[in-house]
């Protein structure tokens, strides 16, 4: 059996998270072939060799997007043979196979919520396409938002991702804080803030909550908050910061994006808003990263409540900064978190598991029959199995 491998960097879903994913298979899959094209630019190529993905073809298309490259991508899929299935991991490599290769089939793993406009643009490719055509969202709430919107069940179906546990590297945790100036013994709290893609949680709304930390009695000396240079609102937010006094604070790094190196040397996650409960909240499970986040439909099917991580309602800053305020002074409350949150990581989102969930699903897309995706087996202490 053949597989290519589809990703442009024009979409949302162009991540080094999701290219971490795409990795997370290759070679992995017993007599399965598997090829990687990349679409995009030198960043992307860069990105996805971060993620560990060393053998791949890719054609420069404009803009990241695979249909405004036609002909390039048709050319560089050619040179690579003829395929049993396309494996997509973007809306545009979606669209351009639907067109270019009717007759192969083809799905599209999704690791984000998908707007409105996309979801009613995979139903009518999963209707209309001339082969078959489905949708593998990495989460409960990502399934519930495409059977909302219309798509039948039979076309979409669950896969919990992987992460490569391996990939994280806590010796580097001294050296990736000098480089924000940090330290040895300095005691400075790094609070980061998660977000699949990078710019989409608000910085502004993380950066109040932190002034309430800061305004409280058991805030640490030195606190300061992580965000990505792409974040949203982010100059907004810091400037806001500095005027009142916290500029030091602030502390931006792209490496962010790409969370098994940057988590080991946090302290503490933040996860907030839309973009906050897809491949990151996941990292800082396996990176051992205590977790503060809001209790929404998202993040609560990832981790739970005192269990796991420490929730608040959403959109409620001074309960978030109550959280962030008893994590930083408890520190048992810390490290029972977040073993529990590391051990559900592993037992959640092995590699193992999920290239022996894929494989099946490759073989049953070949063989035309229906998706059955194998459910997960109940593992002691671990209270949500039902629910992701």
């Amino acid at each position: 059996m053949r597989v290519l491998h589809l990703i442009d960097a024009g979409g949302p879903q162009a991540s080094p998270t999701t290219l971490a994913l795409l990795e997370a298979s290759l070679g992995r899959l017993g007599d399965v072939d598997q090829r990687v094209l990349l679409l995009g630019g030198q960043r992307f190529i860069q990105q996805a060799r971060a993620a560990g993905i060393s053998n791949f073809a890719h054609v420069g298309v404009p803009m990241g997007h695979a249909v405004a490259g036609w002909m390039a991508v048709s050319a560089a899929v050619k040179r690579l043979g003829v395929f049993d299935l396309i494996h997509c991991w973007s809306l545009g490599t979606l669209n351009w196979s639907s067109i270019a290769l009717r007759s192969v089939p083809r799905f599209i793993t999704l690791t984000v919520n998908p707007e409105p406009s996309v979801i009613r643009w995979l139903r009518v490719l999963t209707q209309h396409a001339q082969s078959r055509t489905i949708s593998l969202p990495i989460s409960m709430a990502i399934h519930r938002t495409l059977l909302s919107s219309g798509l039948s069940a039979a076309d979409a179906h669950v896969l919990l991702p992987a992460l490569d546990f391996g990939k994280a590297v806590y010796s580097s945790r001294m050296a990736t804080r000098a480089s924000w100036g940090i330290d040895v013994d300095d005691d400075t709290v790094v609070v980061a803030l998660l977000s699949d893609p990078p710019h989409r949680s608000d910085t502004h709304e993380a950066i109040m909550t932190l002034l309430l930390v800061a305004d409280s009695q058991e805030a640490p000396r030195a606190m300061r908050l992580l965000v990505h240079p792409e974040q949203c609102n982010r100059c907004r937010g810091q400037s806001i910061m500095t005027d009142l006094g916290h500029g030091e604070r602030n502390l931006t790094d792209e490496r962010l994006a790409q969370p098994w190196e940057i988590l080991p040397a946090c302290d503490l996650a933040l996860a907030i808003g839309s973009g906050a409960g897809g491949l990151s909240l996941r990292w800082a499970m396996a990176c051992n990263t205590p977790i503060v986040a809001e209790a929404t439909y998202e993040i609560s099917e990832v981790v739970e409540d005192r269990h796991s991580a420490l929730l608040a309602p959403p959109r409620a800053r001074y309960a978030l900064a109550n959280r962030l305020c008893q994590l930083m002074s408890d520190h048992q409350v810390s490290w029972q978190l977040r073993d529990t949150a590391r051990h559900e990581a592993f037992s959640f989102f092995s590699r193992q598991r999920y290239c022996q969930s894929l494989q099946r699903v490759y073989e049953q897309m070949v063989a035309g029959s229906e998706i059955e995706v194998p459910p997960m087996e109940p593992t002691g202490g671990l209270r949500f199995t039902g629910r992701a």
